[in-house]
């Protein structure tokens, strides 16, 4: 028994000093000064190493310790000890997650940190590397160490790859430097586009960040950092905004860029966006445009926007009905009337409200009274009917707060007439007419 236990300690000593003598020569392979080791007859065999500014530990770990845990300490740059990550399954309950842009990489790891900062460090050549770590044992980074466990074979694979990763990281570090790098050289769109982004938005106006928005403009093939940066430069990027607005490739980039020129676009091209827009059933473009033609007050617009919320349906012609409503032009009072009046569905009836409680006349008051009858069962639209009369009434010569009060003069004229604050009614005279008479506290009118 004894000469059995004494043969087997001796086995794994002599397996011990074969294993620290394969780490020390994978480890000096690697530029590595060893600086301490343990004895072979440890429990737990360890290694401890330095290349400045590095500093590597292994260590054997696990049941068999054929598996071999590596940590390396690196001072990274200021607020790196708060970079933090681990693998997308070990995410914390509530945790706020930064995303890079790379869809691979984005859902095998979770992050956290400084955003610039992780942006910063985390470029192409970066990613993958920790991509590829991750493939051969789980990964960490956290309070300035990066840490992996993997099976001891894999040791001189994985070793050099995580040393690469440090020396990275341990660089000096100009932050708009590389965050133009990144929004131009990046292979993944999503990672260009919001390392511009943040460029943009922690740089601004600076040569650097202009250089690199123009670049992007002319050169990146994605349509979309195309748009942003043609937004960011203002004047100078509007021919490329008017390029996207028209091409119609992507419905939603075209609506954007419309939306982003504004009144910069010209009317007349507005108007031939939106006759194409409409035949291609390109339908955020059309509204975009819609919205666009709200602020013309060009009369052939008005006639535009009632005929393409007679037509069309829905969301389309609801935004037809809220640009009527912000031309302020009178000629827009009867097509919102009709609107109100027809088989319209309510998410169109609402629109048509709302917009004449900003351009309708004393004409209105009456049709939004009919249709408040007719919508006891929509909350929704009975809301937006109540508000449009009121803010009619509040345009109306001498009417005050709270206070409307119609009276026929003659037979669909409407007027005002004195009534006690708060009071509504309405009545017919005998000559058919429509009348709105003072009543009693106790009948006065509630829209409901």
């Amino acid at each position: 028994m004894l000469l059995t236990g004494g043969f087997s300690f001796w086995a794994i000593v002599q397996g011990n000093q074969s294993r620290l003598r394969n780490w020390r020569s994978v480890v000096e392979s690697c530029g590595l000064r060893v600086e301490e080791i343990s004895s072979p007859r440890a429990w737990r065999i360890r290694l401890h190493a330095r290349a400045e500014p590095l500093g590597v530990w292994i260590e054997s770990v696990g049941r068999n310790q054929r598996t071999v845990r590596i940590t390396a300490a690196v001072p990274g740059p200021p607020g790196f000890s708060g970079v933090r990550i681990r693998r997308e399954s070990l995410m914390p309950r509530g945790g706020r997650e930064i995303e890079v842009g790379d869809e691979i990489f984005d859902t095998m790891f979770f992050v956290e940190g400084p955003r610039r900062l992780v942006f910063t460090l985390l470029d192409g050549k970066t990613r993958g590397l920790l991509r590829n770590i991750n493939g051969l044992g789980p990964l960490g980074i956290a309070g300035g160490e990066i840490r992996t466990e993997t099976p001891e074979g894999l040791l001189d694979l994985v070793l050099p790859m995580l040393l690469d990763v440090g020396r990275r990281f341990a660089q000096p570090v100009d932050v708009a430097q590389r965050l133009a790098v990144n929004a131009g050289e990046d292979s993944e769109a999503g990672v260009r586009l919001l390392n511009l982004r943040l460029l943009v938005r922690e740089f601004p106006g600076e040569p650097g960040t202009l250089d690199t928005l123009r670049n992007a403009v002319w050169s990146d093939p994605s349509l979309e950092i195309k748009l942003r940066a043609a937004s960011e430069l203002g004047v100078e990027g509007h021919p490329v905004l008017m390029a996207l607005a028209e091409s119609m490739v992507d419905d939603l980039l075209s609506a954007q860029a419309v939306s982003t020129l504004g009144q910069n676009l010209p009317f007349e091209r507005v108007r031939a966006i939106l006759d194409l827009s409409l035949r291609r059933r390109r339908l955020q473009t059309a509204r975009a445009c819609l919205e666009v033609l709200g602020s013309s007050g060009d009369a052939a617009d008005i006639d535009m926007l009632a005929k393409v919320m007679a037509l069309e349906q829905g969301e389309l012609a609801a935004t037809a009905a809220l640009a009527l409503g912000v031309t302020g032009c009178a000629a827009a009072e009867l097509p919102l009337i009709l609107a109100l009046q027809g088989e319209n569905t309510d998410d169109v009836r609402v629109a048509a409200a709302k917009a004449l409680g900003r351009v309708g006349s004393a004409a209105a008051v009456l049709p939004l009274k009919e249709a408040t009858e007719r919508s006891a069962g929509n909350p929704e639209l009975l809301r937006a009917l109540r508000q449009a009369i009121a803010e009619i009434q509040s345009r109306l010569p001498g009417a005050s707060p709270g206070q409307l009060s119609l009276a026929g003069v003659e037979v669909g004229q409407l007027s005002l007439a004195q009534a006690e604050a708060g009071q509504l009614s309405l009545a017919a005279d005998p000559a058919g007419q429509l009348s709105l008479q003072p009543k009693e506290r106790r009948n006065r009118f509630n829209p409901a």
